[in-house]
């Protein structure tokens, strides 16, 4: 797929501010795990999110709903440490370390 350029996104999005903020927004978006508009090939968030916004899949004041913010529970890095270790713990009691994982 040829390259994306900020003159294709600026035919559907005007302001290059504004376009900044959607492509960000866009981005977070798909790296927390919403379905890509467009083909990936194996691009970075940000390179897909334009490549949307270019197409005309994600439009100004158009709000993109996030897997994320339909409800789906997800481990924050701070749970995740407290699981990890909760694991750890009984081994530690056993007089064993444990490796790391």
């Amino acid at each position: 797929m040829a390259r994306i350029t900020i003159e294709d996104c600026l035919r559907a999005v005007p302001n290059r501010f504004h376009l900044v903020q959607m492509a960000a927004t866009r981005a977070k978006q798909i790296k927390r795990g919403a379905t890509a508009l467009v083909q990936e090939n194996e691009n970075k968030a940000v390179v897909i999110a334009l490549r949307e916004i270019a197409a005309g899949h994600v439009k100004p004041g158009e709000r993109i709903i996030d897997p994320l913010e339909e409800g789906e529970e997800v481990l924050s890095l701070a749970d995740e440490a407290v699981v990890e270790a909760e694991a750890i713990e009984p081994a530690e009691e056993d007089g064993t370390e444990s490796a790391p994982a």
